[in-house]
């Protein structure tokens, strides 16, 4: 599955959602192990709600159209650029910079979400949770599910004064994976390794800026966008549904998983799914995933 939509202009997006299907059946509360990390369109707009919306998709797209209030972070803005090779999580202070300079304070409630069934917006969540900022919410549907409800659009800057944030807690190192952690694992029947991008990218054929294509052993594969209504609504699967396809290549919660992608983004977004809304504990996201594994492995 080809999990890079090209973003569409607002005119064109409504367009194209006039024509879409009838919603399928979606998941309630009730249903998925947990909400605390899941915000609807329905929560935007209660009375009395109170977010820092994040819209994480390219500055370009964020000027063509944006919920708002929201404001625009790119994945160059939580990159570390260090390393020879790219896609590798920032520092504990690039992220309190970036949060100072947004606005946010660390009681504050955070909702991400993109054009890309929340996968964008999964890899911030990710890098948030592990460096411990407690309030932060994935927007089930994104962007789309905003405009599905008739959501406003706005083509303004969000203007915020600027704080002094500091994370509160220590690094949360049961959600992230090293290289070292990942080739310890391999072989060790009671640990998965989960590879969540495409069947093409896993097989070799598409190394789309790595050191090389191909896996590594004993991964599993699991396309990250099975997880979601991709080519429909772009929101989450019921419950049933996502335990059903994870169940069928053996993830049910008894074992720990690790997942990896192209650069711990797909990844993140798996990981998110089987935390949050499956109660599966023991995922890792692996960081550096295929292009730090390729480019080591390679030299």
């Amino acid at each position: 599955m080809n999990w890079k939509i090209k973003s569409l202009p607002i005119l064109a997006m409504l367009l194209f959602i006039g024509c879409s299907n009838p919603e399928p059946k979606r998941s309630t509360p009730s249903e998925y192990a947990s909400v605390k990390s899941l915000a609807e369109v329905e929560d935007l707009t209660s009375s009395g709600a109170q977010w820092k919306l994040i819209d994480l998709r390219k500055p370009e797209e964020f000027k063509q159209g944006h919920i708002p209030g929201a404001q625009n972070v790119w994945r160059t803005d939580i990159t570390d650029t260090t390393y020879s090779y790219g896609g590798m999580m920032p520092s504990q202070l690039h992220m309190e910079q970036l949060l100072s300079k947004l606005g946010i304070a660390p009681k504050d409630t955070i909702v991400i979400y993109d054009y890309k069934a929340e996968c964008d917006a999964a890899r911030l969540w990710w890098i948030l949770k592990f460096y411990g900022h407690q309030n932060t919410k994935l927007l089930n549907g994104g962007l789309k599910a905003w405009i599905d409800s008739d959501g406003q659009i706005s083509h303004s800057d969000t203007k915020s004064s600027s704080t002094d944030y500091r994370f509160e807690s220590l690094p949360d190192s049961s959600i992230h994976a090293t290289m070292s952690f990942v080739q310890s694992s391999i072989g060790n029947a009671e640990i998965i390794l989960l590879d969540t991008r495409g069947e093409q990218e896993f097989d070799g054929k598409l190394k789309d800026g790595a050191a090389r294509g191909g896996h590594i052993n004993y991964a599993l594969n699991f396309d990250w966008a099975r997880s979601v209504d991709y080519d429909g609504t772009m929101k989450f699967l019921p419950s049933d549904t996502l335990k059903a396809r994870y169940a069928a290549i053996g993830i049910d919660g008894s074992k720990p998983v690790v997942t990896y992608c192209h650069s711990g983004v797909r990844s993140a977004h798996t990981l998110y799914v089987l935390t949050e809304l499956l109660g599966y504990r023991n995922i890792k996201n692996y960081d550096g995933s295929w292009i730090e594994w390729s480019h080591i492995r390679a030299e």
